[in-house]
């Protein structure tokens, strides 16, 4: 069967009466139902429908009359806009499309969403942050539907101009507002990302994250050396191997692989969530056989790694 132009009838009101009634010859109306036709994919023919909402059990024919006037209305429109009796999934995004979520909603679901991901908590807490800011400034009951380019950029340019934001502030904001309404456009929230194709700023040089020089390192070293000898063996790990400050005070001996010269830091404290071994530099191996690790009984092997 083609399908048809419209895949649906207009709703009319249909008036019935009971087997009982027809027997005896009533005029008397028993059911009434809103009606029409629908279109199924999954068996190619016109399905009927029949809708009450329980109205037959008002039994004042002009209140019965108005309001069923009023549910093939409903019907009606909610056929012209997009809905359909036989596709959930449709009504689902329809619904996101026409009813919406406001500004301070989407927050919520977007948090919930990195929670139940997995993202890490100062993550979500900088995302947070950053939202928050352009909620205050546009209103939490705002729709998200209604948000354009201009109420991006426009808050950007706000913040950049009365709180002194400098390049790095303003890149990580707009980063922060690309991810949120991301989520809500790939969730059908809204059709389109606002803040793609907005405005983003250079990243400025600091001097707060500068690279230490040779000299610098063997200064450093020789300090640590005579006062803090402990501070100076976490440096080198971190140093040679790259594994981040917080994965490597989770990290536990069994980790230590001395035999092929490995370090294994588990997904369940990896920042990426995953586990990939890390070959432990010739200058490390060195540091490490002088604590004897393979000499530590088996009991211990489940000890965090660095500890004092």
């Amino acid at each position: 069967m083609e399908i048809p132009e419209l895949p649906y009838t207009l709703p009319r009101i249909v008036k019935t009466k009971s087997a009982q009634k027809l027997n005896t010859g009533s005029n008397s109306i028993s059911r009434w139902y809103v009606e029409f036709f629908y279109f199924d994919a999954t068996t190619e023919k016109m399905e009927r429908f029949r809708f009450t909402k329980n109205l037959n059990r008002l039994h004042d024919l002009k209140e019965k009359q108005k309001h069923f006037n009023n549910l093939r209305e409903a019907y009606k429109i909610a056929l012209e806009n997009g809905w359909s009796p036989v596709d959930q999934n449709a009504n689902i995004k329809l619904k996101k499309e026409v009813v919406g979520i406001n500004l301070k909603q989407g927050l919520v679901k977007f948090e919930e969403y990195h929670t139940a991901k997995g993202t890490r908590p100062k993550t979500i807490s900088t995302y947070r942050s950053k939202v928050e800011a352009f909620i205050k400034y546009h209103g939490a009951e705002t729709n998200v539907s209604a948000i354009t380019d201009f109420e991006v950029t426009d808050f950007l340019n706000f913040m950049e101009s009365r709180h002194k934001w400098v390049g790095v502030t303003y890149v990580n904001s707009r980063i922060c507002l690309n991810n949120y309404f991301r989520y809500l456009l790939l969730n059908k929230y809204i059709k389109v990302n606002p803040v793609t194709g907005t405005e983003s700023r250079r990243r400025m040089a600091t001097q707060s994250n500068q690279v230490f020089s040779d000299k610098d390192f063997k200064i450093i070293s020789k300090w640590l050396q005579d006062n803090d000898p402990y501070c100076l063996f976490f440096v080198k790990m971190i140093y040679f191997t790259c594994i981040r400050p917080k994965e490597l005070r989770f990290l536990k001996l069994i980790h230590i692989d001395m035999e092929e010269y490995t370090i294994t830091v588990p997904g369940t404290i990896a920042k990426n969530k995953k586990s990939i071994p890390i070959n432990i530099d010739i200058k490390l191996r060195e540091e490490l056989h002088k604590m004897n690790l393979a000499d530590y009984p088996r009991k211990h092997i489940e000890t965090i790694f660095i500890y004092k």
